[in-house]
């Protein structure tokens, strides 16, 4: 968009006298936009544009009613004439008096004042190579329907609140997501969305990948926060670039952006990273001691490797039980039988597969009856698993800290049982941490996890998600079980490949 020879001090300034232009004008019309023109292309001195009505700010078509005294037929939502007719009635001196008042740091043209001869060929030159393109164009599509360019017109601000406003309404319980857009209100400048050229936007993402100073100025974003507010930027970038209410498209070579996250250089040197896991006496006391309820969340966490928001969100209807794999008729190499959880995790729309414990099953045998007491009725598909005593949802969808009443009833059962505290948080790594500690496999330790990008299609076909490495985490599960349980404990169905 600008003079690559131009220093970054003179960028600067264009895109704040841009900016100027678009308050005067408030709007981006064709008064502005042949001002914003010269201002980009280096015209100095600037031509000043013939006055058109309909393009006036309203404060000036009222200041000059009211000085000339002129009657004007009132036929647009401003109360005035819509003529493309130059008015002859603004004094054209008042005119250029108020553009150097207004925006002074413009070098203004006098009125009349020709262009300078090398400004004049360089614009000839120019507006040639836009004329053979448009020759050359129409040349080879000449059956392609002609379209009408519309002006750029908002500002970032708005934008990025109309954006906000969007995912408000289609996920008013996404707190998570409500808290990345508020950050990139809050960071990024008020600028023209007209000047969100491929530099402009280079530094929107810059910002992120430099990971900048946590707003608790306890030291900065990490790398993975990083990421996902770029991730939040990306989804913004799409969304006004689809958006009619701005007319606002993605430079050419957007996609080609740098994206990568700074690393912190104190942990380059760390080859290997080890997870310390909490003992194994610890967690199948947590697994044996206390109420059915209680087990049953410490055994399904440890299993399936889930938090809160995972088992909190499980529904009946997710279990498969004692029956092949949704997906063995698809493709999944996997023994016949078996019990199985399979569900989008809110957070990431990823789908998930985990094989459940005998033990993990003996526990929902004994909750299901207590759960269908407190509902007073057989459960259904579409109910909770973890419920509380009044029948509700332990896990509150409607709370900005769904988890808490979790992280009571979980707090109190580490308690009781007498072990080295830890969050429940940890206690859904445990899996995870132990498949990339003591396997070394990266992938399956993020797979029990649910990590990853969803499918933009159906989410739960096998066809779509048959790259992962299931069946190694079915056998990993298995094999972190016999560290609590006896192998010959109730036959757990196994995981082959061919």
């Amino acid at each position: 968009m600008f003079n690559r020879s131009w220093s970054s001090a003179d960028v600067d300034r264009v895109k704040q006298q841009l900016k100027d232009v678009f308050d005067f004008w408030g709007k981006w019309n064709a008064s502005s936009n042949a001002v914003a023109d010269s201002l980009r292309k280096g015209v100095n001195p600037v031509p000043i544009p013939t006055p058109v009505l309909e393009d006036l700010p309203e404060w000036l078509l009222q200041d000059l009613v009211q000085r000339q005294k002129v009657s004007i037929t009132p036929l647009n939502e401003f109360g005035f004439s819509v003529s493309r007719v130059p008015l002859p009635e603004i004094e054209l001196p008042y005119w250029e008096a108020t553009l150097r008042r207004h925006l002074p740091s413009i070098n203004w043209a006098s009125l009349g004042q020709s262009a300078p001869l090398e400004v004049l060929k360089r614009l000839r030159s120019e507006q040639m190579a836009v004329l053979q393109q448009s020759a050359d164009t129409v040349a080879s599509i000449d059956s392609r329907p002609s379209t009408t360019a519309i002006p750029v017109k908002g500002t970032l601000q708005q934008a990025l609140k109309a954006y906000e406003a969007y995912v408000l309404k289609s996920q008013p319980t996404n707190w998570d997501r409500h808290g990345k857009i508020k950050q990139l209100i809050e960071r990024h400048p008020d600028i023209p969305l007209a000047t969100l050229d491929i530099e402009q936007c280079r530094v929107l993402i810059d910002y992120w990948c430099s990971r900048p100073e946590r707003q608790d100025k306890k030291g900065r974003y990490s790398a993975k926060r990083s990421r996902e507010q770029l991730y939040e930027l990306d989804n913004f970038f799409t969304h006004t670039h689809v958006s009619t209410d701005f007319a606002w498209r993605k430079p050419e070579d957007f996609d080609l952006l740098n994206r990568k996250v700074a690393k912190d250089k104190s942990k380059e040197s760390v080859s290997v990273i080890t997870h310390k896991l909490v003992p194994v006496a610890d967690l199948k006391k947590l697994m044996t001691q206390g109420s059915v309820i209680q087990r049953l969340i410490a055994t399904w966490c440890i299993n399936c490797s889930h938090g809160a928001g995972e088992i909190g969100r499980v529904q009946w209807g997710d279990l498969f039980l004692n029956q092949d794999h949704p997906w063995k008729s698809q493709g999944l190499q996997v023994e016949p039988g078996g019990n199985w959880v399979g569900f989008l995790r809110n957070k990431s729309s990823v789908v998930g597969w985990w094989q459940l414990w005998p033990e993990t099953i003996q526990l929902l045998e004994q909750w299901k009856p207590e759960a269908e007491e407190i509902l007073q009725r057989k459960v259904k598909d579409d109910d909770r698993l973890i419920i509380n005593g009044k029948g509700n949802s332990l896990y509150n969808e409607d709370s900005k800290n769904g988890q808490s009443k979790f992280a009571e009833r979980f707090n109190y059962h580490v308690e009781v049982t007498g072990i080295t505290r830890i969050t429940l948080g940890r206690l859904r790594k445990q899996l995870s941490d132990w498949i990339a500690t003591k396997k070394a496999d990266a992938v399956v330790s993020s797979l029990a996890l649910g990590h990853g990008k969803p499918h933009s299609d159906d989410k739960i076909l096998f066809a779509h998600y048959s790259n992962k490495p299931w069946v190694r985490l079915f056998e990993y599960q298995q094999e972190f079980r016999h560290q609590f349980f006896e192998q010959n404990s109730p036959k757990q169905v196994s995981a082959t490949r061919n």
